[in-house]
Formats: C-alpha cells, sequence, structure tokens
C-alpha cells in the first residue's frame, strides 16, 4: 500500500490540482516503496573526528538551518549562475528525501552546522545498481583543515555503502582546487561539463 500517496490525497481532497500538486501525486504514485527503505537510512551513526560530528540528519528537520550555508556554498562556487536566482526548493528535497532518493549528511562542531553532504539516490537503467548523485558538497573554511575534509568524505562514502550505493558521481568546479583533492581520494576525472546561461530575449 502505497502509504505516501494516500496521505498526500487525503490532505489536499477538495483542492484545485496545482502544477505542484500533480508533481507531488507523480512521484508519491512512482513510489510502492521508498528507493532505499527510510528505516535503512536511519541506520546511518553518527562518527567522531577530533572536534567533529559527522552524522545522518534530515533535511526536513533542519531546512531553516541549513539555508546559510547553502548561501555560503552558493556565494563561493557558484559564479557563473549570479545572474539567476537563488532559490532552492526545500520542499522538492523534503519529497525526494521521504521517497528515499535523497541523503543529508552533514558534518557539526559543538553543535554548529559546518558543512553538509547532500546526495540523490538512484538505480541506473544500465548497471540496475544504486548510483548517488552529488548535489551539494560543502564546507565552511573552518571546517577545512588538516583532514577534516578528507574524513567526512570517507564517512560519506560508509554511509553510501551502507545504502547499497556502487557508483558515486560528483563535480568540481574550477573556481577552487576541489579537483585535485578528489582525484587523491581516488575518484576519477572521466568527463568535462561545460555549461551555458541562456539570456533571455526580449520579445
Amino acid at each position: 500500500m502505497n502509504i505516501e500517496l494516500i496521505t498526500l490525497l487525503k490532505r489536499h481532497m477538495g483542492l484545485p490540482l496545482s502544477p505542484e500538486l500533480a508533481a507531488d501525486v507523480c512521484i508519491a504514485a512512482s513510489q510502492i516503496e521508498p528507493l532505499v527503505p527510510i528505516s535503512t537510512i536511519e541506520q546511518i551513526g553518527p562518527e567522531h573526528y577530533e572536534s567533529f560530528i559527522f552524522s545522518h540528519e534530515r533535511i526536513e528537520d533542519i531546512a531553516e538551518e541549513i539555508k546559510p550555508l547553502h548561501r555560503a556554498h552558493w556565494n563561493e562556487t557558484e559564479s557563473h549562475r549570479h545572474e539567476l536566482p537563488f532559490s532552492p526548493d526545500y520542499d522538492t528535497f523534503i519529497r525526494y528525501e521521504r521517497a528515499g532518493r535523497y541523503v543529508l549528511l552533514t558534518l557539526r562542531s559543538e553543535g554548529n552546522l559546518l558543512g553538509n553532504c547532500a546526495m540523490y539516490l538512484d538505480k541506473s537503467a544500465h548497471t540496475q545498481t544504486i548510483i548517488a548523485t552529488e548535489d551539494t558538497l560543502y564546507l565552511l573554511p573552518q571546517a577545512r583543515k588538516g583532514r577534516v575534509a578528507g574524513s567526512f568524505v570517507a564517512y560519506v562514502e560508509r554511509a553510501l555503502r551502507q545504502l547499497g550505493a556502487r557508483e558515486i558521481n560528483i563535480t568540481v568546479k574550477t573556481v577552487n582546487k576541489a579537483g585535485r583533492f578528489f582525484r587523491m581520494l581516488g575518484y576519477q576525472h572521466i568527463e568535462n561539463g561545460l555549461t551555458k546561461i541562456l539570456e533571455i530575449e526580449n520579445v
């Protein structure tokens, strides 16, 4: 039984079908059960490294707290998109999270949120194995000292392996040395991505 779909339909009974609601219904209807069971995701345990704690958290629980971190990430690494609006859709993140297709791993020190890695989960149509695709991976400067970043990435890999992922895809920007960092961790440079921001034509 698709509890998520039933709950969604009950909550919106008698209301007009908006494009947003239609999208929610499509996502819920496509999920007989979450891709990765929520109970499996919840089994990801925390780990300590020096004064830091790595753990799984639900974006649904910390949406307001994580917004400044997302803004800092945008400001530092997304200059090529600064002509576009910065407008994260947290409701969509939460929908994917509830569908077992999004996992958020965080880095904290003394309770303060200093970094995060969010991964989309999907089953590859080519290999039939779970593939994890990075949505965001960012640490504030104070969390980049020593081996903290490398240890956090290792934690992310262990968590994804625990969820059954066999492949991780990440993107790195040319504005920093992240590419070199990830190659040192065993990631292969297998393709180059190009981006073009289209200007709106006056009609």
